[in-house]
């Protein structure tokens, strides 16, 4: 009984020991078909701006100070005909500990790939 108690005492401590010392972070996962994404990052509060890459199918993570405004704008070197890339310009403020992950997706233009039926003319 009395190592029971012990280990969920010590199992309590340790999940508010990581609840304390867990970062405070976007994580950007790039799961278009666009190319690299290009990540703009502004801490609102001091201006200052970090730019961050992120290469197709690949994810990034970039910590911030808890309850800061920060700014992020996603842009693309490229968007096919095909495809229509998930550009965005976000404001966003995070608490202590907090991760957040922001999923990048691009979205295939069925009409341009599937090709329209020919109509033959009738006898």
């Amino acid at each position: 009984m009395q190592r029971r108690v012990l280990f969920l005492i010590l199992l309590a401590l340790s999940l508010i020991a990581s609840a304390c010392t867990g970062k405070t972070a976007l994580r950007f996962s790039n799961e278009t078909e666009c190319g690299a994404a290009t990540i703009k990052l502004t801490n609102t509060a001091s201006g200052s701006l970090q730019e961050i890459t992120v290469e197709q199918g690949k994810s990034v993570t970039v910590e911030m100070k808890p309850q800061v405004e920060y700014q992020y704008e996603v842009s693309y070197p490229r968007q096919p005909g095909y495809i229509t890339c998930d550009t965005k310009n976000v404001t966003t403020q995070l608490e202590k500990a907090q991760t957040l992950t922001v999923r990048l997706t691009s979205v295939r233009d069925v009409s341009v790939l599937t090709p329209e039926p020919m109509l033959t003319p009738a006898n």
